[in-house]
């Protein structure tokens, strides 16, 4: 599942647990947001934009910097998996 599909699913099912609380059934409206948390909280850290990956390192603020300025079009994310030891997949 990708990233952006495991961020959508929480916001969906707020969604619809709403329409159908207010709607509908009470009851399925409560299920439904409950299985809304579950899927915000199963969904790992990596969501949030925490790399999943261990590093093999410490990694130091100015190392992250000197690589984002010789590589503009990285992320914060890129930098500190190639500093930090780690490939990106």
């Amino acid at each position: 599942m990708t990233n952006w599909l495991r961020a959508l699913a929480p916001l969906v099912l707020t969604a619809i647990a709403l329409v159908v609380f207010f709607t509908a059934d009470r009851t399925v409206g409560m299920l439904l947001i409950v299985a809304a948390l579950a899927s915000a909280f199963l969904a790992g850290k990596s969501v949030v934009g925490r790399p999943s990956r261990s590093l093999d390192r410490d990694v130091d603020s100015a190392e992250v910097r000197a690589y984002r300025e010789a590589h503009p079009d990285s992320t914060i994310s890129d930098a500190v998996s190639a500093v930090g030891g780690t490939a990106r997949p």
